[in-house]
């Protein structure tokens, strides 16, 4: 046995190297197409974030940076006029950022462009030591190879990202490692493995700020003592679980019990549910990653194909039920990754390694099996091993070419950050910016203006009420909903909602002005060009039914690729624009045109064909050409009015500032108006 050990070492320094070394190049071998696109990719000397969280985690590290960082006190930029408050403490990934920004002398997003990636590869070392302790070498490495390089974790883990996820499957599975060993270890090795997975623990809700999971781990744990521990009396389990509890920090324990009822309440009840908060829409489902996909999707996402995943989740669930005593400490993990399946999409990372592990354990079944029937030694043994580990490498690589030729995609344009960057002149200190959630950080870190809704407080009322001012076709009702919600905010409507007011009613009042009395903040309506893809689901919300529980999904289309095949007649795609006879042709069907806009500078014509129709739009800013079709209803709705059009009533509104299509920017005029009838 002794003479195998260099072997053993071959083989773990093999099934480490060879994940990473793939991580890091599947991730940083990008880099070359954005140097090549730089103008796609930077703005000036900053890489732009590849995804909307980062700016929210940045923004707290340029806070904390310039000493505006209170821990548990009123945050000024976030969920006005309501507004939510800075966590204490900071942010690990902020706190990080901060620093390293701070001893490099450069922007959050240079430290990102780097951080993320360098950390996502972390978690091959305990999945692969916890694989080894337990005799499953290939298994191990199967499981960090594939977790590794997955489309979904490699999306989450991407240049630039500068987000929780890249450290998410590190922490589970270092404090698997070292519950482990506690349960093979003795005396002060075992107390100190408990005091190692404690501190992980506590650093994990450091980091994730989600101590719910640190309930399921301890509870895992606790299980596995009353179950599996059979050489301890009592007390001494006890002393063995009151160390990890103790390190882990009783109060993240604690607040884990009401962190754990939330989660499972967002994630696997809210989802199903067409309205939340009193009768109001529900904003998640039109959410991406919490979307619902079909298990070949599932398949692609964390296996490659749905071979591989149907091979990989057999072998994993045999894993499980073969090796239960050795493997029930990676149950929280895996039981994430199942949530793949029923409740969103960003799970499949977490699903990954167990359906590489699951192949891997089949291997580490079949090659004992084969040395019982052919003496081979144990050499011979261990090169067979690591043949397997090459052979899975390749198919692996093969799999999963999607991963390798995946580039990460700003979730910002470069004109679009110029424009937020340029909204801290455009507008005074303590203005409010009224917008769609989905830059709501971006404008907070950018900008340093405070905004109604975001990335994390999107599933109030309030999303509702700022769907409505966009699919509204009366300036009135927009101008008395951004000032109704300036004075009440959600606080305001969950009063009234108590006093047995309807959503309805809410409404009604709201939009008659009931509550649109001056505000001291200087309020900004802000337009942005991705709200057009987005805006289907905007004039959902915006044109809800509280009695059908549902709206108008009316799209905006954006039409590209046109050219002129005679006078008048456009091709657009599939679609042929006749703009004599105002009609589209698509397929031998044709539509009828309503009505023509065409905007050139300040010059607004229109044409009318038909009593109903679609609308066609040509709006000409500088030497470009924009076009639209639409139906009558998001027309005439404030988006494409204000937005598009830039048709809007001065008497509600001022125009700020215009670099269509990037963004429009209007002043609320801040005075009571009354709605017409």
């Amino acid at each position: 046995m002794e003479e195998s050990k260099p072997w053993k070492l071959i083989l773990l320094l093999v099934s480490i190297v060879i994940p990473i070394a793939v991580g890091f190049y599947v991730r940083f071998d990008e880099l070359s197409i954005w140097e090549k696109y730089r103008n796609q990719f930077y703005y000036q000397d900053r890489p732009l974030f590849t995804s909307y969280d980062a700016f929210f985690f940045a923004r707290w590290g340029k806070d904390y940076l310039n000493g505006d960082y209170s821990a548990g006190e009123r945050d000024p930029l976030r969920f006005v006029p309501d507004n939510a408050t800075y966590p204490s403490p900071i942010p690990m990934e902020s706190w990080l950022g901060a620093k390293l920004a701070k001893l490099k002398n450069t922007y959050i997003e240079n430290i990102s462009l780097w951080l993320t990636p360098s950390l996502a590869v972390l978690f091959i070392v305990p999945l692969v030591l916890y694989f080894f302790k337990i005799g499953l070498p290939i298994a191990g490495f199967s499981g960090a190879f594939l977790g590794v390089v997955s489309l979904m974790y490699l999306v989450r883990t991407s240049v630039a990202r500068f987000d929780t996820d890249s450290l998410n499957l590190f922490f589970p599975f270092a404090i698997a490692f070292f519950l482990l060993r506690s349960f093979h270890s003795k005396g002060k090795l075992k107390y100190l493995d408990l005091a190692i997975a404690g501190i992980l623990s506590q650093a994990y809700c450091w980091w994730y700020a989600h101590p719910g999971l640190m309930i399921v781990i301890l509870s895992v744990y606790a299980a596995g003592l009353f179950f599996f521990d059979r050489e301890n009396n009592w007390k001494q389990k006890f002393s063995y679980f009151l160390t990890v509890l103790i390190f882990s920090n009783p109060i993240f324990v604690f607040n884990g019990v009401f962190n754990i009822i939330g989660l499972a309440k967002v994630y696997l009840i809210n989802y199903f549910k067409p309205a939340v908060s009193g009768g109001f829409p529900n904003v998640f489902m039109s959410i991406s990653e919490a979307k619902h996909f079909d298990i070949a999707k599932i398949a692609r996402l964390s296996a490659g194909n749905i071979v591989v995943f149907g091979i990989g989740f057999a072998g994993a669930l045999l894993l499980f039920l073969k090796k239960f005593k050795e493997t029930f400490l990676l149950l929280p993990v895996f039981l994430i990754g199942i949530m793949a399946l029923k409740g969103g999409n960003r799970f499949a990372m977490y699903l990954s390694p167990f359906i590489g592990a699951g192949i891997g354990y089949l291997f580490d079944l079949l090659i004992p099996y084969l040395e019982t029937k052919i003496d081979i030694s144990h050499y011979k043994s261990y090169a067979v091993r690591l043949l397997s580990i090459f052979l899975l490498t390749g198919i692996f690589v093969y799999i999963n070419k999607p991963s390798f030729a995946f580039v990460a995609k700003p979730k910002i344009t470069p004109e679009l950050e110029r424009d937020f960057i340029k909204l801290e002149t455009l507008t005074p200190e303590n203005s409010w910016i009224w917008t769609w959630w989905d830059y709501g950080y971006a404008i907070q870190y950018l900008a340093g203006r405070g905004v109604y809704h975001d990335g994390g407080s999107q599933y109030s009322p309030k999303t509702y009420f700022v769907a409505t001012s966009f699919s509204t076709s009366e300036p009135a009702v927009a101008h008395n909903v951004i000032l109704g919600i300036s004075n009440i905010g959600v606080k305001g409507i969950d009063k009234l909602l108590k006093e047995g007011k309807k959503p309805e009613e809410i409404r009604n009042l709201i939009f008659s002005g009931a509550f649109s009395k001056p505000v001291d903040n200087p309020v900004y309506w802000a337009f942005t060009g991705d709200e057009i893809g987005k805006f289907a689901w905007i004039n959902y919300f915006g044109t809800w039914n509280f009695d059908l529980k549902k709206g108008m999904k009316f799209p905006i289309y954006q039409l590209s690729g046109c050219r002129s095949l005679k006078s008048n007649l456009l091709m657009c795609g599939g679609l042929i624009i006749d703009l004599d006879k105002g009609k589209v042709l698509q397929n031998g069907r044709s539509i009828l045109l309503k009505g023509l806009v065409i905007k050139i500078g300040n010059r607004l014509m229109e044409k009318e064909y038909h009593s109903k129709g679609l609308y066609f739009e040509i709006v000409k800013k500088g030497k470009k050409s924009h076009l639209f079709l639409m139906a009558e209803q998001p027309y005439k709705s404030m988006f494409n009015q204000m937005y598009i059009l830039r048709n809007f009533d001065k008497k509600y509104f001022e125009l700020v500032y215009d670099d269509f299509p990037t963004m429009v920017l209007y002043k609320v005029r801040n005075e009571r108006r009354e709605t017409s009838d």
